[in-house]
């Protein structure tokens, strides 16, 4: 019993990773944010059953204490608290309707799956999670990368050509999340076996992997997501080697790595350099009219990003000064940001633009969960650097063979951990110009998880095998367990229907359908009554044409 729980919390992970990038639906309010927050909602619930039920059967606590454990909880500590002083209680739990990530309940989804995590993943567990991570990220980086080519520039408003997001729903979403990834390419592509200079055919595969995330991410046209690769690659192969762990038959890996990202730099360009792509298509006398970039907030209109993001910045600043100790609550900058809106706002291209973030993740938390919330945020951070790190585990970690397939590759615990790092001092980066989303989140709580579970030894078979008899409370305690996990299903699928009605509604409306849309609206509210946005959607119609409802 206890090998199925287990085998079943790690596919259960496994498909946490490789489903949350992929996942949208077409017929929600939001495509893409809104169905991976559901998705990571339905999977921690399904994976603290398990769990849960293993704590039974064992009767002991199955929870592996780490270097993160006190950090963050005063980090959830901080969030609830600033909930309750909240000017929004209900936005400070479900997130701002259209971003959902960010709220209490997905803060606590995330520290929920990095304890599941370190308590139940071992080193060869990890190691498959980062596998489905990255056959995720080959599917998201081929999706991306046939964009630019057209393949669905008939689907989207945006000039998806221009700035391609895949299934991530924004440019410097995708680019943050490919920078986090793009180190564990090169740490698996140094792991591989060699015995000279020469190319093998799992040396070819790193490299087109690698290759395909930097031309995607080149694609994209993020300025902050190329600042975090090059912070990522600098940072990548100086701590390698200094920590000499570039030998002569890996160098090569590097060399060519390097040489062939310069090539595409050079072909595709850069956000402030084109590329020979764009000269060739100029001299061929393809005078195309530049299509307007319909991309976030402060990336699009007459005046330049930079200067309304630092005019955004002084109003998160002066929100932050004025809610110094626990902010407004989780995810209401929104709401607040009116009341201390600089003036110089109302001169820029964007003056009536809705701002929900402060863009800036720094400033966003401040803001919205005061010094309480910031400084527990970056003591989060800080320890999640020593864990992803610890540099006196890995000085002492020898390398091992991993099995993969029918061959061996030398399997060095230090460099995927360098990778690890280096990707989320990669995403810190872009989270200090944007903010974060759900995927980045799961990277950002995940990888520290990630590097504890190579530390784990897999489970011994004859003890996995000594189970007791199950008595009659822990059949109890189960069933409850498993009632309780039905509920919880149960909600979530109202939560997500509830939306896809809202959604129908609210086209209806918009096409004079009156009479279905209220139908709909009507039976979107009874399944969650607390959402105002329902209600004033619903209450819209009745305004002018009250008579149509008699």
């Amino acid at each position: 019993m206890l090998a199925i729980l287990d085998n079943l919390i790690s596919w259960l992970y496994y498909a946490l990773f490789f489903l949350v990038p992929l996942v949208l639906f077409p017929s929600t309010s939001e495509v893409f944010e809104f169905n991976k927050m559901i998705l990571v909602y339905t999977l921690t619930a399904l994976i603290l059953t398990p769990w849960v039920v293993k704590m039974i059967i064992q009767k002991r606590f199955v929870f592996r204490r780490t270097l993160l454990d006190v950090p963050l909880f005063i980090f959830l500590l901080s969030q609830l608290i600033s909930t309750f002083f909240s000017i929004d209680v209900h936005t400070s739990l479900f997130g701002f309707y259209s971003r959902f990530n960010g709220g209490l309940l997905s803060s606590l989804s995330y520290a929920l799956l990095y304890w599941a995590f370190v308590s139940n993943m071992n080193k060869n567990k990890s190691i498959k999670s980062i596998y489905s991570l990255l056959a995720s990220s080959f599917l998201v980086s081929l999706y991306g990368f046939l964009e630019h080519f057209g393949i669905d520039k008939n689907l989207w408003v945006q000039d998806v050509q221009n700035r391609v997001f895949s299934t991530l729903g924004q440019p410097n979403w995708l680019a943050a999340w490919i920078i986090a990834l793009a180190p564990l390419l090169w740490g698996f592509g140094l792991l591989i076996k060699n015995d000279g200079w020469g190319l093998k055919k799992r040396d070819i595969v790193w490299m087109a992997l690698a290759m395909l995330q930097f031309a995607t991410l080149l694609f994209t046209k993020s300025r902050s997501g190329i600042l975090g690769f090059i912070t990522a690659y600098v940072i990548f192969w100086v701590i390698l080697f200094f920590k000499r762990l570039i030998k002569s038959k890996t160098l090569k890996f590097p060399i060519i790595l390097s040489l062939l990202f310069l090539v595409l730099t050079i072909m595709i360009g850069t956000p402030w350099i084109s590329g020979l792509s764009s000269l060739f298509k100029q001299r061929a006398g393809s005078q195309e009219t530049k299509a307007k970039q319909q991309g976030p907030l402060l990336e699009t209109g007459g005046t330049e990003s930079g200067v309304i993001r630092k005019i955004v910045w002084r109003g998160a600043i002066d929100i932050w000064k004025n809610n110094f100790l626990v902010g407004t609550g989780p995810e209401t900058f929104a709401y607040i940001y009116y009341q201390y809106r600089p003036k110089e706002h109302n001169m820029v291209s964007e003056w009536d633009f809705i701002y929900n973030k402060a863009h800036n993740e720094f400033l966003n938390m401040a803001s919205n969960t005061g010094t309480f919330g910031l400084v527990s945020y970056l003591v989060l951070i800080m320890f999640s650097i020593l864990q992803l790190y610890n540099f006196k585990f890995a000085a002492n970690k020898k390398n091992s063979d991993l099995e993969i397939g029918n061959s061996f590759c030398q399997f060095d615990v230090r460099i995927i951990k360098i990778s690890l790092l280096t990707g989320y001092l990669g995403l810190l980066v872009t989270n200090f110009f944007g903010f974060s989303v759900v995927v980045t989140q799961l990277q950002f709580f995940l990888f520290p998880a990630v590097a504890v579970g190579f530390e784990n030894k897999p489970e011994n078979k004859d003890e996995t095998k000594k189970e007791n008899q199950i008595n009659t409370t822990q059949k109890i305690l189960t069933l409850i367990t498993l009632l309780s996990l039905l509920y919880v299903l149960f909600a979530i699928y109202n939560y997500w229907r509830a939306d896809i009605l809202y959604t129908k509604g609210k086209l209806q409306s918009r096409t004079s359908d009156y009479i279905n849309s209220r139908k709909n609206l009507q039976e979107a509210v009874k399944l969650n009554p607390n959402e105002a946005l329902y209600w004033n959607e619903l209450g819209e119609p009745w305004c002018d044409r009250s008579s149509l409802f008699d």
